[in-house]
């Protein structure tokens, strides 16, 4: 028998190296990698937070409907939306993002990344802000630990997760003010917010301070006794923050497919959301000022009453941006029930018969619910994939700006003249839709110079700031956590609401899991809450009425 010596030899020397060779190596999947650049798992984290934080306002628009926004046409979403039947609420999506954003901070301590750490610290404390607001004590410290077997995380006090908030958004802004740009880097593409560019990221962070530092306002004796000032923040973070609109933190939508594009668009939306419509207290507040924002915002009704046109009359109208719609003028006495402007909101908390009729006067036609042409609807632009002034804002300059002129109005945070703050706040807010200084009729100056817009005239000051920030907010968050921290604007629920005559003032947790171990912390986190009188007897504790530490005590919002 003859022998291959070269062969053999090559196995055995070939054996001895994979001898030598760490197994741990060897068993790495080179196609499904388990150590994955945190510049790919940023754009993951970035978009889908602007996402989520975005659909809260619109296309969940229970929010949205409570601060009087927008109503439903008919009866679907109705008693959530009109009529406030909130129920229990999931935060998966948060946890996701949470878990992927804290692979970014893990990879950034290991690589010693002071960039990605900050960034890392800047959206933790985004979502648990976020979720500590809408539901009150959440999971916090021992969240995000299961490969620990933590699987049942504690409910952390609100005060303490507040806490953790303002010094990870301190820590990030030290952070990113003495970054080494030689070893600590983000590759633009990755960042879709702000292309690697560190300052922004600065004054993102603390935009963010000075929103939760504002938040905590009626809390600032108790955050003292666990060693934050919160006038001491928001001054500290107010002298290195936004300057312009070009720093507001902002995704855009790209309308490409379902995931980057509008959720009332075709790709998201096949049938056109026409059920949405704006609410009346926002419509007529635009009309009585004269507001150009009104134009950006809602459409023109398709049939007027008009008590100057005798006959039914087709009439092309113009907005202010040039816009043009065909309008049925249709006669109408001067004694009659109808709404004749041509903007027209549908009222809130409507019945939904009298919701799916309102307006219709004396036409005996039948419409489709979601389609009366006596009722305007929501932009078109919010039905499009895409749309240049449709965007997913996570905190803008008008928020700061106007948090700035109700700090200068408070007193204590070492800003001084509101009205300067309170009149760049309004521009920067028309310049973000677009709305140049003087266009057809409107003007700045003269817009700004009403007497229900200006600072001077205000008889409550506080009151004329929150007003125009609640315009400004058209359609995110931010301004029902202002409205429940100042009562401001003066809302009323509509004739049909699940609980009373008010507002609901948190989200409730997530149906509980039946694990003993979970029900145990659940149990304490509803022990944190205070019955409201707007809650039925022998309820839960976990209710949309409850109220939770930040507003306890404060005498806010009823």
């Amino acid at each position: 028998m003859k022998y291959n010596y070269k062969a053999i030899l090559i196995l055995v020397l070939s054996a001895a190296m994979f001898a030598c060779e760490d197994l741990t190596e060897v068993n790495k999947n080179p196609n499904s990698p388990e150590e994955i650049s945190s510049n790919y798992i940023l754009t993951y984290v970035l978009s889908n937070t602007a996402r989520t934080y975005h659909n809260l306002g619109f296309e969940n628009s229970k929010i949205a409907g409570a601060m009087q926004y927008v109503q439903r046409g008919t009866n679907e979403g109705a008693i959530v939306v009109n009529f406030y039947g909130w129920e229990h609420e999931s935060w998966n999506s948060y946890f996701d993002i949470l878990r992927n954003n804290q692979i970014i901070y893990e990879n950034a301590v290991r690589d010693n990344n002071n960039f990605f750490k900050a960034v890392a610290l800047t959206l933790r404390s985004f979502h648990f802000g976020l979720m500590t607001d809408l539901h009150g004590d959440i999971p916090y410290n021992e969240s995000l630990k299961a490969d620990a077997d933590i699987f049942f995380p504690k409910y952390d006090k609100q005060i303490d997760v507040y806490k953790g908030i303002i010094e990870d958004l301190k820590q990030a802004n030290q952070l990113l003010a003495n970054l080494d740009l030689s070893k600590d880097g983000i590759n633009s593409i990755s960042d879709i917010m702000y292309n690697g560019d560190p300052v922004k990221w600065r004054k993102f962070a603390n935009a963010l301070r000075m929103r939760y530092s504002m938040r905590l306002l009626n809390k600032s004796q108790e955050m003292s006794s666990v060693g934050i000032n919160v006038q001491q923040e928001f001054s500290d973070a107010a002298s290195f923050t936004f300057t312009g609109i070009g720093d507001d933190a902002r995704v855009n939508f790209l309308g490409t497919d379902r995931n980057n594009s509008a959720p009332g668009g075709p790709l998201n939306s096949p049938n056109p959301n026409l059920l949405l419509k704006p609410a009346q207290t926002l419509v007529d507040k635009l009309l009585e000022i004269n507001d150009p924002r009104l134009h950006r915002w809602v459409m023109p009704v398709q049939y007027k009453w008009d008590t100057e046109v005798a006959v039914e009359t087709n009439i092309e109208v113009t907005n202010l941006f040039g816009e043009k719609y065909t309008v049925r003028y249709r006669p109408a006495a001067p004694d009659a029930n109808v709404n004749t402007n041509l903007y027209v909101g549908l009222p809130i908390g409507l019945p939904i018969v009298e919701a799916m009729s309102y307006n219709k006067g004396n036409d005996e036609a039948v419409y489709h619910p979601e389609r009366s042409p006596y009722i305007s609807f929501v932009h078109e632009r919010y039905r499009k994939n895409q749309d240049p002034l449709v965007s997913m804002n996570l905190i803008t300059y008008t928020e700061v700006k106007f948090l700035m002129a109700e700090a200068a109005h408070i007193g204590g945070f070492a800003l001084a003249d509101p009205e300067m703050h309170y009149k760049e706040a309004i521009r920067s807010s028309m310049q973000k839709y677009a709305i140049p200084a003087s266009i057809g009729t409107y003007n700045f100056e003269n817009y700004y110079n009403q007497t229900a817009v200006n600072y001077g005239s205000a008889p409550d000051k506080h009151q004329r700031i929150m007003e125009q920030k609640w315009i400004s907010s058209w359609q995110s968050v931010q301004s029902w956590f202002d409205w429940r921290r100042t009562g401001y604007p003066n809302l009323r629920p509509g004739p049909v609401t699940q609980f009373g005559d008010a507002i609901p003032v948190r989200y409730m947790y997530p149906a509980p899991n039946l694990d003993p171990k979970y029900l145990a912390n659940y149990q304490n986190a509803l022990n944190s809450l205070n019955v409201s009188n707007f809650m039925p007897s022998g309820q839960s504790k976990d209710h949309p009425y409850a109220m939770m530490w930040l507003i306890q005590n404060t005498g806010k919002p009823w």
